[in-house]
């Protein structure tokens, strides 16, 4: 059976969906648009990458990199911010870093 729906309903349906999405996220993100450094190597190699979003948690970077290592540190000087981290995902150009607490 084929039931048509109004666009308000599907509107409201689209949102839910939007806000479900959301809540699922551990930490709120912050979109930026903002230059920053992937430290890659302990010899202090760097990559420039664009920062798309960051949360306590983590960061969605851009790079030109074709290759990441699995563990890198985010060099953020625009918002203080230099933090050890975990790839958990790349697609094309696009990563992923978790932030990685480190005990002293």
């Amino acid at each position: 059976m084929y039931v048509r729906a109004s666009f308000p309903s599907l509107y409201e349906a689209l949102e839910k969906a939007d806000a479900m999405q959301a809540n699922r996220r551990a930490y709120p993100r912050e979109n930026t648009a903002d230059l920053a450094e992937l430290i890659i190597d302990l010899t202090g190699r760097k990559i420039v990458c664009l920062v798309h979003n960051i949360s306590e948690g983590g960061a969605m970077v851009e790079s030109s990199a074709s290759v990441l290592p699995k563990r890198l540190i985010l060099n953020y000087n625009i918002k203080n911010i230099r933090k050890a981290c975990r790839v958990k995902w790349i697609k094309d150009n696009m990563a992923g870093l978790e932030f990685v607490v480190v005990d002293d």
